[in-house]
């Protein structure tokens, strides 16, 4: 049986956003570069030695999440755009076209990263 790989595939995107129900200094309108990694399944195909194409998993999250948060603002679309709730919305948009969806990782800052997995 041939092997499971894991594939993992990183995007980077400037957006802004505002905590309206957070109390400090990001409930007011601010930016981040943030990197988000999009990490799937997929069984191994012997006859290609391919799993999952790149290039497959980097067209979906440019045509599911790119458009509404690239030099976006968030709260356009979110009332409350916590990375928690940010990452879980980037879930509901790719778990159906990306086969193998296994775990997301957002990160707001080089220190900073939200890890969700699914229920």
């Amino acid at each position: 049986m041939p092997p499971r790989m894991q594939v993992e595939v990183d995007f980077r995107f400037s957006a802004a956003h505002a905590l309206p129900l957070y109390e400090g200094p990001c409930q007011r309108m601010h930016g981040h570069n943030y990197k988000l990694r999009v990490i799937s399944t997929a069984t191994l195909n012997p006859k290609t030695g391919i799993a999952l194409d790149f290039g497959d998993v980097q067209k979906v999250v440019q045509r599911e999440i790119m458009p509404q948060c690239d030099h976006r603002v968030l709260n356009d679309f979110m009332e409350n755009p916590t990375a928690e709730n940010v990452i879980l919305w980037m879930w509901e948009k790719l778990k159906g076209p990306l086969p193998g969806l296994l775990e997301l990782r957002l990160w707001e800052q080089d220190e900073f990263c939200m890890v969700y997995r699914g229920e």
